[in-house]
């Protein structure tokens, strides 16, 4: 975390997803994210609840889950959680930590106002939905 409780924009920048914005967008994602801490075995995301935030994954690994059988692994960069906040839909899969995972939480607000600003987040978050479409 930087000093003043934000993200540190160089944690942003590691990740896939933040990459290509310059410093000041990095700077307006920074004070829009939250650290996530889950220890193996706990649930990040829980079928059938509302979404209230999306993930991106910093560090270690979480199973995608549905109906008790695991239909992903999702690791560093990966972005979770999104189809159930870009649709407002409730979740539609559990996502449970296989290693401690350190994530970054994205607030349905927060990402909107994202989506408003910085539209190629936005796309990019899109696109990495639609390839996971059945």
């Amino acid at each position: 975390m930087g000093e003043d409780g934000d993200m540190d924009v160089e944690r942003l920048r590691r990740l896939e997803l933040f990459g290509d914005l310059d410093h000041h967008d990095l700077s307006a994602v920074a004070h829009r994210v939250e650290e996530v801490v889950v220890a193996a075995g706990d649930l990040l995301i829980e079928e059938g609840a509302l979404p209230y935030e999306l993930f991106v994954i910093e560090e270690g690994t979480a199973d995608v889950e549905h109906d008790g059988e695991v239909l992903a692994r999702l690791g560093s960069g990966d972005v979770v959680g999104e189809m159930a906040v870009i649709r407002q839909e409730r979740r539609g899969a559990s996502v449970r930590a296989s290693s401690p995972i350190r994530a970054l939480a994205i607030g349905v607000e927060e990402f909107r106002e994202m989506s408003e600003e910085m539209p190629e987040i936005a796309r990019q978050i899109r696109s990495t939905m639609k390839a996971r479409e059945p």
